[in-house]
């Protein structure tokens, strides 16, 4: 185990995480591991739908974050489903 590999998952209700706090919190695992905000394309998309109400409910929305063997695996999923995923390569 490098001093990169984590795994951690967070849950949130739309209504309790807007996209802007998750974006936050990924900038901050991205800093931790050496990786820019700035090259990760779709991310903020993903996290504003997933956290978009869209009148049916309360939505979830899920973000895992993964570091092992040098990369990163980032996916973002909403009420089960999966909206974004993407593996960044660790320098």
């Amino acid at each position: 185990m490098t001093a990169h590999d984590f795994f951690f998952a967070l849950e949130f209700s739309s209504q309790g995480a807007p996209a802007t706090l998750l974006e936050d919190l990924a900038e901050h695992v991205f800093k931790h591991v050496g990786v820019s905000i700035d090259h990760v394309e779709g991310l903020g998309a993903a996290l504003d739908k997933a956290t978009a109400a869209d009148g049916v409910g309360e939505r979830r929305c899920d973000v895992q974050f993964r570091a092992r063997s040098g990369e990163l695996e980032v996916m973002v999923s909403s009420n089960g489903g999966r909206v974004w995923q993407t593996a960044i390569i660790i320098p």
